[in-house]
């Protein structure tokens, strides 16, 4: 497969390392000579310096030969333009990241229509629905659902007084339907094993059918409280969206914002939120506002730094929960020194979401995580490596396990002695250097 990406910023150089890791012939478009240089030493694709919206730059990139256009640039504009004259260059699917709305609305055929985009990502909207799932399970910094959601995947970090900590793994008493499948240490992901010790600060992936993930969250965390009050630094797109969706469901919510007209603007669309108007962030102020008592601090900012400042500060004056936004790569190693409990990555969610397209067919979801690692549901197609097998004699890689199996509507939490049924869907941790063997067992 052939594909044709524009922009080698966070989204588009993490697209195309996925994609050329998995094999695909992938051709990068950028204007920016740094971005293109950095491209050029790291990936194994071809990259071209130039405008992706110029009609001759993508006729040097082979358009008309490529299988899938993804634009990925900062410019909404640059995106739409690319998918657009990809469509009249005969490219059969293209995907387009769109950070105004207004340029294009899911729900409006009209725009589906003249555009002809087959898949839109909006990060800022997808960042907003992935913190408020994160708040609404109290005890788990993330939660990702499989299965048509009836499969969940939360992510608990342990802390002092968790009933799992010093366990090993055998040891830890979960609820039924439910299974540990993944622990990242110290920004490395591993499966465990029977006598694998939970240590402090140990990031927990639990697994659990039955929609009971709360309770299994609360069989290894000690801070299960409902999430009432929220304070949010940054009101931008992610702060906005973020402030109107707790409100619906009846979270109190204050929002700091550094910009006055912006912060004017985010009061007049709230309906009971508190905002606040404040040109820096420190101690003091954050102490004066209370932070100390909220449940969850989300600093969402344009600014890495700012977000991993404040959600430390806020860690530190004893806010519950802290979630920062952090857009480059490099930061996200940094948050978990600095205590933060939740980073929200827009590249990583674009990733996932364009993933989980162009895998479309036997891969069904994918979930990132920061470590590299992967949580892959797919089906069991009728000829594979898997399928008709016991998990315990189809050789799955070290890095790999089958946490939940979907069958007929039922859930399994499988044992090595389950047998993979065509049809099946499988739930699949693996760490990032087993991903293509895992996808090898279920190809067809």
């Amino acid at each position: 497969m052939r594909t044709v990406i524009i922009g080698a910023g966070e989204v588009g150089f993490n697209t195309a390392r996925m994609l050329s890791q998995e094999g695909q012939d992938v051709v990068l478009i950028e204007n920016e000579e740094a971005l293109v240089e950095r491209a050029t030493e790291q990936l194994d694709a071809l990259v071209i310096h130039g405008n992706g919206a110029s009609p001759r730059v993508l006729a040097e990139a082979g358009v008309k030969k490529s299988d899938l256009l993804i634009a990925a640039s900062s410019s909404d504009e640059v995106n739409i333009i690319a998918c657009l004259a990809a469509k009249a260059q005969g490219v059969p699917r293209t995907v387009a990241r769109i950070h105004n709305p207004d340029y294009y609305d899911t729900g409006d055929p009209f725009a589906k229509d003249m555009l002809g985009i087959d898949f839109v990502i909006h990060t800022e909207q997808m960042a907003a629905r992935e913190i408020k799932a994160a708040l609404l399970v109290p005890g788990a910094i993330n939660v990702d659902t499989f299965a048509d959601n009836r499969i969940e995947v939360a992510e608990v970090i342990l802390t002092d007084g968790s009933p799992a900590l010093g366990k090993a793994l055998k040891d830890v008493e979960l609820p039924e339907q439910s299974l540990i499948v993944g622990v990242v240490r110290r920004g490395e992901a591993l499966v465990p094993r029977g006598e694998t010790v939970l240590e402090l600060r140990d990031h927990v992936l639990l697994i659990s059918g039955g929609r009971h993930v709360s309770e299994v969250v609360g069989a290894v965390s000690n801070d299960t409280a409902p999430v009432r009050e929220v304070t949010i630094y940054g009101g931008g797109r992610i702060g906005l969206r973020l402030a109107l969706a707790l409100e619906e469901i009846g979270m109190s919510v204050r929002v700091i914002e550094r910009d006055e007209s912006r912060a004017r603007y985010v009061a007049s669309q709230l309906r009971k939120g508190f905002v606040l108007h404040d040109e820096g962030i420190s101690r003091d102020f954050l102490l004066q506002e209370r932070v100390d008592r909220t449940d969850a601090f989300v600093a969402v900012t344009g600014d890495d730094r700012a977000n991993l400042l404040a959600a430390m500060y806020a860690r530190q004056l004893g806010a519950r929960t802290t979630i920062a936004g952090v857009s480059r790569g490099e930061f996200a190693p940094l948050a978990d020194a600095l205590g933060v409990d939740l980073t929200i990555s827009p590249r990583t969610l674009a990733a996932e979401a364009i993933l989980r397209f162009v895998r479309k067919g036997d891969v069904i979801n994918v979930a990132l995580l920061e470590s590299g690692a992967e949580m892959i549901e797919l089906r069991v197609p009728e000829k594979c490596r898997v399928a008709g097998r016991p998990l315990s004699e189809v050789g799955f890689p070290r890095g790999a396990i089958v946490g939940a199996l979907l069958r007929d509507g039922a859930v399994v939490i499988p044992s090595g002695r389950e047998i993979l049924q065509p049809g099946d869907d499988a739930v699949v941790f693996t760490v990032e250097s087993a991903v293509d063997d895992v996808e090898r067992l279920f190809a067809s």
